[in-house]
């Protein structure tokens, strides 16, 4: 029987360092994944939001194994990642695979489409002839002309380089693809378009998709569940509609309230304000929450400790945040 999970992260850490000087001694480092666990159900979308610099793709391209973690678990399928080999771990790569944000840049421009399309099935010993064959099928699911896979990459617009990109994606029929923000370098129309190729996709062949985005409004509509990221720890989660229809988490609420309300909208800046106070008080950010600089509901113990994210009712729903807790502040 099939485990309901097909992806289990349990206290994933990732630390990027830069090092320089005589000694090569370290200058700076960022806490890109900070102690994140999550599970990913088998056939559902997860989406996962954030700012720039949240950590959502780093943490997606942990699982692929493309980045490895300073410490932390990676199950896939209840197999331990971190512990295979890397001959293992290459056959487990036909299980996941990744669709870049910029579909023009990862393609290899001096190859034609086909050729692009058809370099994973040749990796793994397929021959040319079952590749191109392959390879016709594939742009059919994806909805381009075989007949047109001569052709290079510059040759085609954005939208129709994505669909070559997921064509090359699912060469080697994967169970999971990590979307790593596939429709923001698109067109508004383009966007819908191979979201609803996404959706068809996952469907037709019963994938699993953890799917990266800046966009909530998209994540609403296209994701089953939501993870909401913040300097590299997720400090909300639940179902998509849950999160955009009720977001419980200061920051949740205030990144959804300037992505919606560009204009004239000065939450960031009284953020930004409420920061400058908090410096030069004694309270060093490891020992507070990692919000409470910005934060407009802050209260003596997110000062004093970093909260965990737990559970608020019987739902899925969780939340990092000390307003939710027994040290919540009573209201006037």
């Amino acid at each position: 029987m099939k485990a309901a999970n097909l992806i289990e992260v349990r206290s994933l850490n990732k630390t990027f360092t830069i090092k320089g000087g005589l000694f090569s001694r370290v200058k700076t480092s960022t806490k890109a994944v900070n102690d994140v666990s999550l599970d990913i159900r088998r056939g559902e979308i997860l989406g996962c939001v954030g700012g720039s610099g949240s950590g959502k793709s780093t943490l997606g391209r942990m699982i692929m194994r493309l980045i490895e973690p300073d410490s932390g678990d990676i199950r896939y399928d209840g197999a331990d990642l971190r512990a295979l080999s890397r001959p293992e771990m290459r056959q487990y790569r036909k299980r996941l695979q990744i669709v870049f944000q910029d579909p023009l840049q990862s393609l290899n421009p001096r190859r034609t489409v086909a050729e692009n399309v058809a370099r994973p099935l040749l990796n793994f010993g397929v021959s040319p002839a079952a590749a191109n064959r392959r390879v016709d099928e594939l742009f059919e699911l994806v909805g381009l002309d075989p007949s047109q896979s001569y052709r290079y990459p510059h040759e085609y617009s954005g939208g129709q380089c994505q669909r070559i990109a997921i064509a090359r994606a699912l060469a080697l029929e994967p169970e999971f693809l990590f979307l790593d923000e596939p429709v923001s370098a698109l067109d508004v129309s383009i966007q819908a378009q191979i979201l609803n190729l996404l959706a068809e996709l996952r469907k037709k062949l019963n994938l699993t998709f953890l799917f990266v985005s800046h966009d909530l409004k998209i994540v609403k509509q296209f994701c089953d569940r939501t993870i909401v990221m913040y300097r590299g720890s997720v400090l909300e989660s639940g179902t998509s509609a849950e999160v955009y229809r009720d977001p419980k988490h200061p920051f949740t609420r205030d990144f959804l309230g300037t992505v919606l309300h560009v204009r004239k909208d000065s939450r960031w800046e009284q953020a930004a304000e409420r920061a400058e106070d908090l410096e030069g008080t004694k309270v060093q950010q490891g020992e507070r929450c990692i919000y409470a600089g910005a934060c407009a509901d802050r209260f003596e113990p997110c000062l004093q400790s970093v909260p965990r994210l737990a559970g608020i009712n019987e739902s899925d729903r969780k939340v990092a945040c000390f307003l939710y807790g027994r040290d919540r502040p009573q209201q006037q």
